[in-house]
C-alpha cells in the first residue's frame, strides 16, 4: 500500500452494517457511509491500520478504489447553436436514430412523469432543449456545486433519452421525461468507483425509474458495484450501460466491460444507420438488446449540438424507449417490463440472440 502521503482510499463492503465508529477508532477518514449497500469508503493510512480492518468477522471484501472513465468516442461534429440542426419543419428534427427505435410512429408516449438519472459528466442545464425537463440532480464529485456538464457527453446522451418538443433543434425518444444529472465525471471524463457507486445510491435514495451509465470500468467487476445495482434492480430501478467500445473489427471475444457486464445491468451494443453492429462496439454474452450508436445528432453544451459515435448514445436510446415502456404500464414491474422491451426488439440475426446485438434493436 505504501505510506505516501495522505494514504489510500478503499470500499469495504460489510456482512450488515458498516462500522463508522471502528473505522474513526483506528485513525481512518471515512469518506462516505452506504445507505442501501452496507459498504464504506475510506482513506487508510498504513498497513497496520488495514490490518486491524481486516481483523472484523463482519467485513467480506475490501477493494481499493479505482479511477474509471468514460469509455473513448468520436465527435464527429459540433453544429453552432445559430444553425442548430435547423431544417424546415418548424425548426424541429426527428432525427432517424429516434425514428429508427420509435419504429417512425407518432407518439402516445412521451415518457411523463418517469424519472431517468443520467449517471455521467452531468448536464448543460441551461441547453434550450434539456431545461424543460432537467428537474434536479447532484454533484457527486464537487458537493454543493451545480452538476453542470464542463465535458458534453452527459448532454449529449440526455438530449437523446429526452431532448423536448419545443420547435427547435432536436427530438428526444422520451421528450416529457424528468432528467436528473448525476455527475459522477470531471470534464476530463474522469471519475472513481466510489463516487458510481455513490450516484447509483443517490438515485436510490431519489426514487428514479431508470439510471443510465456510460463508464468504463474494465473487465473485473467489483463486488461493491455487484451490490449496489442489485439493490438498485431489486427496489425496481433499470440500470441500462453502455457496453463498450473496445470491441474487436471480427466481433469476436468477450469485450463487455463493467457495469454493464455486472448481473442485473442491462448492457447496450451499438448499431450503424444500416441496423449492422459498429466496429467499434463490445461483443459477448452479456449484451442484451442494442440501438442507434453511429453519428448520432443531439444537444452538446453551450445551446449546440453534435454528431457523435458510441455505445453511450445506444444506451440513451434503450433508457428512452424503457421511459416509454414504463408511462405505457406503470402497474407493471420491473421484470415484465423487461420482458416487454425484449419481445418488441426487431431481431436482427436468424439465431435469435446472439454476443454482437443482443435481443436485437431495441424499438418501442
Amino acid at each position: 500500500m505504501g505510506s505516501h502521503q495522505g494514504g489510500q482510499r478503499f470500499t469495504f463492503l460489510y456482512q450488515h452494517g458498516s462500522r463508522v465508529e471502528r473505522l474513526l477508532e483506528l485513525g481512518c477518514q471515512v469518506e462516505y457511509v452506504g445507505r442501501y449497500t452496507p459498504f464504506m469508503t475510506a482513506t487508510v493510512s498504513s498497513w497496520k491500520q488495514m490490518k486491524q480492518i481486516e481483523r472484523d468477522s463482519e467485513l467480506v471484501h475490501v477493494e481499493s478504489d479505482r479511477s474509471l472513465q468514460l469509455f473513448p468516442y468520436e465527435l464527429q461534429k459540433v453544429y453552432p447553436k445559430k444553425r442548430s440542426v435547423k431544417t424546415k419543419q418548424k425548426g424541429e428534427v426527428l432525427p432517424w436514430n429516434i425514428r429508427r427505435v420509435l419504429r417512425g410512429q407518432n407518439r402516445a408516449f412521451t415518457g411523463k412523469g418517469v424519472k431517468v438519472g443520467i449517471i455521467d459528466t452531468g448536464i448543460d442545464f441551461s441547453h434550450p432543449d434539456l431545461s424543460p425537463n432537467i428537474q434536479g440532480g447532484v454533484n457527486i464529485i464537487e458537493p454543493g456545486k451545480p452538476p453542470h456538464d464542463l465535458n458534453g457527453h452527459g448532454t449529449h446522451v440526455s438530449g437523446v433519452i429526452g431532448a423536448a418538443i419545443n420547435q427547435y433543434g432536436i427530438i428526444g425518444v422520451a421528450p416529457e421525461v424528468s432528467l436528473y444529472a448525476i455527475k459522477v465525471l470531471n470534464k476530463k471524463g474522469v471519475g472513481s468507483l466510489s463516487d458510481l457507486v455513490r450516484g447509483i445510491e443517490w438515485g436510490i435514495a431519489n426514487n428514479m425509474d431508470i439510471l443510465n451509465i456510460s463508464i468504463s470500468g474494465g473487465k473485473v467487476s467489483p463486488m461493491v458495484l455487484e451490490k449496489a445495482i442489485q439493490t438498485a434492480t431489486r427496489r425496481g430501478i433499470f440500470v441500462v450501460a453502455a457496453a463498450g467500445n473496445a470491441g474487436q473489427l471480427s466481433g469476436r471475444g468477450d469485450t463487455v466491460e463493467v457495469p454493464a457486464r455486472v448481473p442485473n445491468a442491462i448492457a447496450v451494443a451499438a448499431l450503424s444507420k444500416s441496423n449492422k453492429r459498429a466496429s467499434f462496439s463490445a461483443t459477448g454474452s452479456t449484451v442484451d438488446v442494442a440501438a442507434p450508436g453511429v453519428k448520432v445528432v443531439s444537444t452538446y453544451p453551450g445551446m449546440k449540438y453534435a454528431s457523435l459515435s458510441g455505445t453511450s448514445m445506444a444506451a440513451a436510446h434503450v433508457s428512452g424507449v424503457l421511459a416509454l415502456f414504463k408511462q405505457k404500464h406503470p402497474k407493471v414491474g420491473h421484470a415484465a417490463i423487461l420482458k416487454r422491451l425484449f419481445a418488441s426488439t426487431k431481431v436482427l440475426h436468424s439465431s435469435g440472440r446472439n454476443s454482437l446485438t443482443g435481443h436485437g434493436l431495441v424499438q418501442f
